[in-house]
């Protein structure tokens, strides 16, 4: 069986706890934890609660675990039951609310690349760690503060008390405990009692008798169930979970072949709509043959703005199509002279398109020149 982070799901409560205690990276996968978070955004449940024990960890994996709840469509609520530091205090912000245990803490920081001072960083280094600072900063600042003073208290390294984080709009809501033993403890003391506690209740747990509504959940109705069909109703709702995330992961990367399938085929259309574009366009003499390559890049990059820059242009009118059609201006052609047509720049495309009348008024100029020289 795959790891999980999954505590409960109550389906008739339309609410699932889930576990981050821990670091992130080394315990706690922020990858794996994220894509179980997302699996219950599909509309079934109303409300997920994490509850949180973690001095912090990788900052890259705690981000995927912030863009899953960012993006959730279900609410997400964090309890911290005993410490939020680093980067599990930005995760816990994230959150649609955060409820913190009286005697618990909060701590945030600028980020660091661990086993690197700041004077043995390179520039590139140095570039990065701004703006994980600033990604950092920009999900805290969410929740009130401005971007000037959560920088003082992410460079000071701040930690808070549960009130000191409600009344820095970094907590909504305090639960009271009787824990008084927990207050004095130190952040990494606290981290300790509090999974110590955590073990324990899991221990003492599996000795509980099930209640009668968790019989009938697990498929027996007689009233009784040994301790081997308990493990194995468990370990079957577990596996069918299993099996509907590995579903959901395969429909998820057929989904992006897809993506990858449709995008290359309207790219291949796209370049070859570029290409029978730019053809027609050189065979219309709008553009010339040496802009062929030019033109289908710029289709390529945005087709509707190729379209009206260059679809609008006129077609070249060729001056043979003029010559030898009655009235108008196909006359006029036809009877200038050979210093008219000089003078008007029209000798050129005149051999060009019509190389009979060229030769004939040529014929006519050499013929005006001989008599006026006789």
């Amino acid at each position: 069986m795959e790891k999980t982070y999954i505590d409960s799901v109550n389906e008739t409560s339309r609410e699932v706890v889930m576990r981050l205690y821990g670091t992130i990276g080394p315990k706690v996968d922020g990858d794996y934890f994220a894509h179980e978070l997302a699996s219950f955004d599909r509309g079934d449940f109303d409300l997920i609660h994490i509850r949180m024990n973690s001095p912090g960890g990788n900052v890259f994996q705690g981000m995927s675990i912030i863009s899953a709840i960012r993006s959730m469509n279900t609410p997400v609520c964090v309890h911290i039951d005993g410490i939020a530091a680093s980067m599990a205090a930005v995760i816990a912000v994230a959150a649609d609310r955060v409820c913190m245990m009286d005697f618990a803490k909060m701590m945030i920081h600028d980020p660091y690349f661990s086993g690197t001072n700041e004077k043995s960083m390179s520039v590139k280094q140095k570039k990065a760690l701004a703006r994980l600072t600033d990604m950092l900063r920009q999900v805290l600042i969410r929740r009130g503060k401005d971007e000037a003073a959560m920088s003082k208290l992410m460079q000071e390294e701040t930690w808070f008390s549960a009130e000191e984080a409600k009344a820095a709009g970094l907590c909504d809501e305090i639960t009271g405990s009787a824990k008084n033993e927990y207050m004095g403890l130190e952040p990494l003391q606290l981290v300790a009692a509090i999974e110590a506690e955590y073990q324990t209740n899991h221990n003492l747990m599996e000795k509980i008798n099930l209640s009668a509504e968790a019989i009938v959940a697990l498929g027996n109705k007689s009233g009784q169930m040994d301790e081997a069909a308990v493990s194995a109703a468990i370990v079957a709702a577990v596996a069918a979970k299993d099996n509907e995330i590995a579903d959901l992961k395969a429909a998820k990367d057929a989904a992006e072949a897809e993506v990858v399938r449709l995008k290359k085929e309207k790219d291949d259309a796209v370049a070859a709509e570029a290409v029978a574009f730019a053809d027609g366009l050189v065979k219309s003499g709008k553009i010339a043959a040496d802009a062929k390559d030019a033109t289908i890049e710029m289709f390529k990059a945005s087709p509707e703005n190729a379209r009206k820059i260059l679809g609008g242009v006129p077609d070249r009118t060729k001056l043979g199509s003029l010559v030898g059609k009655s009235g108008g201006d196909s006359a006029k052609y036809a009877a200038m002279s050979w210093d008219e047509l000089d003078r008007a720049g029209l000798l050129a495309e005149l051999k060009a398109n019509d190389p009979d009348l060229y030769e004939k008024k040529y014929k006519e100029m050499a013929a005006a020149l001989r008599v006026s020289r006789s």
